[in-house]
């Protein structure tokens, strides 16, 4: 599945996500920009999980998407910060990144 942000009709700013009104303009008409790119900015691994015994880490990414905003990423592949990544949405919605 492909990961959308939307971008507001009267001033162009774009969220995620999705919300009823513009922070900046207080527009409320939205249009859909897919946003398949971005770069790591920073990165972490969760070693403990209430409930998961013995499932390793999960590695997450903060990543600025090239169409704007920062999203919270689980990565799929080893990156780095800087690393360029393309971003999906799994069968459970989450947001997944890995290395282009």
């Amino acid at each position: 599945m492909s990961l959308t942000v939307s971008s507001c009709i009267r001033c162009g700013t774009t969220v995620f996500p999705a919300r009823y009104l513009c922070p900046v303009c207080g527009g409320a008409e939205w249009s859909e920009i897919e946003a398949a790119r971005g770069t790591v900015t920073a990165l972490t691994v969760v070693r403990h999980r209430v409930g998961a015994h013995n499932s390793g880490g999960v590695h997450l990414a903060s990543v600025a998407m090239q169409a704007g905003p920062t999203v919270i990423a689980c990565l799929k592949s080893v990156a780095e910060k800087g690393d360029a990544v393309c971003l999906a949405l799994d069968e459970q919605h989450r947001i997944v990144a890995s290395r282009s």
